[in-house]
């Protein structure tokens, strides 16, 4: 089999085209505005072709206690749930399992460290943060150039 897309718990590998000659479009979700909501898919689509995509957030897994909301992601350093408003790491690369590691540890460390982490690496990353006003996306130099060259394609 040549042209494929598999989805194996929330991770996607796509290789090849669809039946009909187009690329195996995937939109990316987008944690939900209500935390107790169900999440959407965003404006950003990727052709997945030779390429893996992979998200970890807290908004899926998470506990609240005493008003404190609890990702059920352990930051390393502190032995504790993350603690930063990162609420979703979504990454592009050609190894899945490489992907969603990838994606787990940018969440861990924030922000500013995942960007500066990714664009360093050249590793393709979205980081959605929660604002009080609601959310904001990061994009590393290399999610952006991917963006690029998949709207030439469509």
């Amino acid at each position: 089999i040549r042209d494929f897309l598999v989805e194996v718990g929330g991770e996607l590998r796509g290789e090849g085209v669809k039946p009909d000659g187009t690329p195996w479009w995937v939109a990316l979700e987008q944690p939900p505005a209500d935390d107790h909501a169900h999440s959407t898919e965003s404006d950003i689509v990727v052709a997945l072709n030779g390429i893996s995509v992979a998200t970890s957030g807290d908004y899926r897994r998470y506990f609240e206690r005493n008003g404190q909301r609890y990702s059920h992601t352990i930051d390393p350093r502190s032995g504790r749930p993350v603690a930063n408003d990162v609420a979703a790491v979504t990454v592009l690369h050609e190894n899945c399992m490489r992907a969603d590691a990838l994606a787990t540890a940018m969440m861990v460390m924030g922000e500013a460290e995942a960007i500066a982490f990714g664009t360093r690496l050249g590793i393709a990353a979205r980081i959605v943060r929660r604002t009080p006003l609601g959310f904001t996306e990061a994009l590393t130099p290399a999610f952006e150039r991917l963006l690029n060259d998949d709207s030439d394609d469509a």
